[in-house]
């Protein structure tokens, strides 16, 4: 997602993104505004997402708004996270299935 992150900044977005510990310098060269550091799962370079309360820290950071977008690349086990971190009428685009593909779900639970 370094990609969206590099266009959200020229537009003059505040960006927030992810990485895992020891890779900041490299998720920091995308300029993101706040950089949540989660735990990687043990035995292999993925982010454990559960380790740090993403939504919270989102929410901390927006003042309980939410974003206003997010662009979720790992699949199944972020999108929870992902649409709990969205603002009222905010965006989610999923284009990756690292983690497995996302799952169906009720589009009632996109309303606030």
């Amino acid at each position: 997602c370094q990609w969206a992150a590099q266009m959200a900044k020229l537009k003059g977005y505040k960006v927030i993104g992810t990485c895992p510990k020891g890779k900041e310098g490299v998720d920091g060269a995308t300029a993101c505004d706040e950089l949540i550091v989660t735990d990687t799962i043990a035995g292999t370079p993925y982010e454990d997402y559960s380790s740090v309360d993403i939504v919270g820290k989102v929410m901390e950071v927006t003042n309980g708004e939410g974003v206003k977008a997010v662009i979720d690349g790992i699949g199944a086990s972020t999108v929870d996270i992902s649409l709990d971190s969205l603002a009222r009428r905010g965006i989610f685009v999923t284009f990756g299935n690292a983690s497995g593909a996302v799952p169906a779900f009720p589009p009632i639970r996109l309303i606030k």
